[in-house]
C-alpha cells in the first residue's frame, strides 16, 4: 500500500518552483525591464554578410543598442531591393553616456537630428573577419535622406555608404585578370630593363669615384692647406686683437689732449676778453682783439666737436670718417 503524500511539503515545493520561475524571468528579462528600448529600422542598399542579430549599434564607435533583426524586405514597395534593420536602441545606455538626449524617440522627434546629419552606415569590427555593426553618426554635408516605408510602423533612420560598403563594391567589380596581366607585363618588362644594364661597369665607375674622393681627402695638399688656413686665422685673430686694444689706448690719449687744448683756449679767451675790457671800444687794436676771440671761440669749439667724434667713433682714426649720406 502506497504511501500517501504530504500535502504540506507539495505546497512547500510548488512555492519554491513558482518563486524560482519567477525570479527566472526577472533575471532573463531585466535588462527589458530596467533598460527601455527604442527600436527603428534602416534600410541598406548593400549585402548584409556578416551582419547578424545581436551585433553592436554604436554612435559614432560608442555602442548605444544592438541589432534585432535582419530582414529582406519588409514594408516596401516591391522595387525596392534594400535589406531592412531592425535595431533597439538602449535609451538608459545611451543616456548613461551623453548629458544631452539622443532624440530617437519617434519620428517627429527623430526628424531634427535627421536634418542635422544624423545617418547609419555599415561598418566593420574586423576585416580579417568581417563582421558588421550599424554605426550612427551626424554627417557633415551628407545625401538628402530616402525613407522606404510604405506606412509608418517604426521610427525611420536613413542610410549612407560607407567607406568599408565602397571598398567591398570595388572589389566586386575589379578585374582580377586584367590586374593580374598587368602585372605580369610589368614584372616582365623590369626583368629586361635589369638584364640590359651593364653591372660590371657600373660597379666600376662607382669604385673609380670612391677611390678618387678617398684620394683627394687623403692627399697632403689639401690637408697641408687646410693647416696653413687656420693658422693663418690664428695670427689675424692676435693681430686684431692687438689692434684693437692700441686704438682704444690711442682714442683715449688724444681725446685727454684734445680736452687739455680746449681747456687752454677757453683761458686764453678769457685773457684775451679781460684785455680788451681794459682797452675799451674807443682802442684802435679793439677791432683786432675781438677778431682773434671770434677765431679763438671757433678753434675750441671745432676742438670740442672733434673731441666728442673721436669719443663716439674711436675707430675713425684707422677707417676715417664717413662721407655724409653713407651707412653708419
Amino acid at each position: 500500500m502506497s504511501k500517501s503524500s504530504n500535502p504540506t511539503a507539495l505546497g512547500i515545493f510548488l512555492a519554491i518552483g513558482f518563486a524560482l520561475g519567477i525570479t527566472g524571468i526577472l533575471i532573463f528579462t531585466s535588462g527589458r525591464l530596467f533598460h527601455p528600448q527604442q527600436k527603428c529600422i534602416l534600410y541598406f542598399d548593400a549585402s548584409l554578410q556578416g551582419l547578424e542579430p545581436g551585433a553592436a549599434v554604436k554612435f559614432r564607435g560608442v555602442i548605444i543598442g544592438k541589432v534585432e533583426q535582419v530582414l529582406i524586405h519588409h514594408n516596401q514597395t516591391n522595387q525596392d531591393s534594400s535589406m531592412p534593420v531592425i535595431i533597439a536602441v538602449d535609451k538608459k545606455l545611451a543616456q548613461s553616456k551623453s548629458d544631452q538626449q539622443l532624440e530617437i524617440g519617434n519620428q517627429a522627434s527623430l526628424d531634427s537630428t535627421i536634418r542635422q546629419g544624423l545617418r547609419g552606415r555599415l561598418d566593420a569590427e574586423s576585416l580579417v573577419t568581417g563582421v558588421l555593426y550599424v554605426d550612427l553618426d551626424i554627417v557633415r554635408n551628407p545625401p538628402p535622406p530616402v525613407f522606404h516605408q510604405l506606412r509608418p510602423e517604426y521610427p525611420e533612420i536613413p542610410t549612407m555608404a560607407s567607406d568599408f560598403q565602397q571598398f567591398l563594391a570595388t572589389l566586386e567589380h575589379l578585374d582580377y585578370r586584367d590586374v593580374l596581366q598587368k602585372l605580369s607585363t610589368l614584372l616582365s618588362r623590369l626583368d629586361t630593363s635589369l638584364s640590359q644594364l651593364n653591372m660590371a661597369q657600373i660597379n666600376a665607375g662607382v669604385t673609380n669615384l670612391l677611390s678618387a674622393a678617398n684620394q683627394l681627402i687623403a692627399t697632403p695638399d689639401l690637408t697641408n692647406s687646410i693647416s696653413a688656413l687656420k693658422r693663418t686665422l690664428d695670427r689675424a685673430e692676435v693681430l686684431l686683437s692687438r689692434i684693437d686694444g692700441r686704438i682704444d689706448s690711442v682714442a683715449d690719449n688724444l681725446t685727454n689732449t684734445l680736452y687739455e687744448a680746449q681747456k687752454t683756449l677757453i683761458e686764453v679767451r678769457r685773457d684775451v676778453q679781460n684785455l680788451s675790457d681794459l682797452l675799451g671800444p674807443d682802442s684802435s687794436v679793439h677791432s683786432h682783439i675781438t677778431e682773434a676771440l671770434e677765431q679763438v671761440g671757433e678753434a675750441s669749439r671745432a676742438v670740442a666737436d672733434l673731441a666728442d667724434f673721436l669719443k663716439r667713433n674711436p675707430n675713425a682714426l684707422l677707417t676715417g670718417r664717413k662721407r655724409p649720406g653713407a651707412e653708419p
